[in-house]
């Protein structure tokens, strides 16, 4: 399968995924404000969002949204217990961690203060606002080490991006010791690692979009 992602962008969640569940997949870098790929093309001929993570099956299908692709994603091997059983009410726990991540700590507060056009007063909000899902999140983790029963998943992996991002953004993460711990946890793993440092590598190289 095909991977289109931005370096450090919340891509990182399902490119962690796919070395976490030893998936067989091609990373696409993509340039977020352009939205070209390396290979010269358009990212909107694939999504016409112009957003990652964008995921091409191995059928050529094409998913988009993070909690769908990282759902699929962890469907590809359920023995990695990267998603709880379908029919299961850990399911719907899943669902609702990756939401709270996706609307609550996302869309609400890091899209707002990434975005160059977001005014400052906006940003503000946002950093500001951000402190209720935090608590939440601090005062479910404080007595578990995952969000979902006892294993790594994909809501995992969706909030780990967001607390690597959150500090840069401006909200620092001293009054909540629980998430500061549990993302030291989940960094140690050889999987995560590898997935972080091959972005971090990628985002210090300008990005060339060969011609098209």
């Amino acid at each position: 399968m095909q991977l289109y992602y931005s370096p450090l962008a919340c891509s990182l969640a399902a490119h962690m995924v796919c070395r976490e569940a030893g998936l067989d997949f091609t990373l696409h870098r993509s340039e977020l404000v352009t939205k070209r790929v390396e290979d010269g093309r358009d990212l909107r001929t694939v999504n016409p969002m112009g957003q990652v993570p964008t995921l091409v099956t191995d059928d050529g299908r094409v998913l988009t949204e993070n909690s769908a692709v990282l759902a699929y994603l962890a469907d590809q091997r359920p023995a990695h217990r990267l998603a709880p059983e379908r029919d299961g009410f850990e399911r719907y726990e899943l669902m609702r961690w990756l939401s709270l991540v996706g609307t609550e700590v996302h869309k609400k507060c890091l899209a707002l203060v990434y975005d160059p056009t977001s005014p400052d007063a906006v940003k503000d909000f946002a950093r500001v606002a951000i402190a209720r899902p935090l608590a939440v999140l601090e005062g479910h983790l404080v007595s578990r080490d995952f969000l979902v029963g006892d294993a790594f998943t994909v809501a995992d992996a969706y909030l780990l991006w967001a607390l690597m991002l959150l500090p840069r953004a401006g909200v620092p993460l001293d009054d909540y010791p629980t998430l500061r711990a549990y993302q030291k946890r989940l960094m140690a793993r050889p999987a995560v690692r590898e997935a972080v440092a091959f972005e971090r590598a990628a985002y210090e190289r300008p990005f060339e979009a060969a011609a098209q």
